[in-house]
């Protein structure tokens, strides 16, 4: 049986992208598994995880694949710490 993460991939148009984080083993990220539209859409889901946690080294360290034409994965941004932004002061 494939996973929903397969599934969403396959499912997706032809010569579209598929992006999932990775954790700090190059695994699929076992909190944030998910197939993401944009480079930009899973960092920002990443952060948003993070801001509510205080999580060690290895839970922090998030990399990114990119979904291949061929169905396999490729990794475009190795797993390293993810700085979440500072809040903005309110005056």
């Amino acid at each position: 049986m494939a996973s929903p993460s397969a599934d969403l991939l396959f499912s997706r148009q032809p010569g579209t992208r598929g992006y999932r984080l990775i954790d700090a083993v190059l695994q699929p990220h076992p909190h944030l598994d998910g197939i993401y539209d944009s480079t930009e859409e899973a960092i920002r889901d990443a952060i948003a995880w993070l801001e509510g946690l205080e999580p060690d080294a290895g839970q922090a360290s998030i990399g990114l694949d990119v979904s291949t034409t061929n169905g396999d994965w490729r990794t475009i941004r190795q797993p390293v710490q993810l700085l979440c932004p500072l809040p903005l002061a309110v005056s």
